[in-house]
């Protein structure tokens, strides 16, 4: 799941960068391929903020966290081109998947680590 959550922010991410090098509209349909392939990735992201006991913790923070980031590049809209924002934003979590791929060389997850307390055996 987070070797696919990395792959589409990268995607994403290229989507919204071409979308500004080509001169797009706001309502472009590279906007929404982005969005969804971000939407995708930061889904990802948000699953791995939480502990693997929690599904639906998992699901709740996953659905969240890409609804957040949109909401705070939707008010940055305000403040510029809406399509320069999307473009910086597009680079910034294509640059966090590329360090995310760039970490897992084999693309496995690691088991997680047991904590040895006083009273473990």
């Amino acid at each position: 799941m987070r070797a696919l959550a990395r792959v589409c922010g990268l995607l994403g991410g290229a989507c919204w960068v071409a979308r500004l090098v080509r001169g797009g509209e706001p309502a472009d349909p590279l906007y929404w391929a982005g969005l969804a392939l971000l939407f995708v990735a930061m889904f990802g992201l948000g699953t791995a903020l939480v502990s693997k006991g929690a599904l639906w913790l998992q699901v709740i923070v996953g659905v969240a966290f890409p609804l957040l980031v949109w909401s705070v590049v939707e008010v940055l809209h305000s403040a510029g081109d809406p399509v320069v924002i999307d473009a910086v934003a597009g680079v910034l979590i294509a640059g966090a998947a590329l360090l995310g791929l760039g970490r897992s060389g084999s693309g496995e997850e690691r088991p997680p680590k047991r904590h040895a307390g006083a009273h473990a055996r």
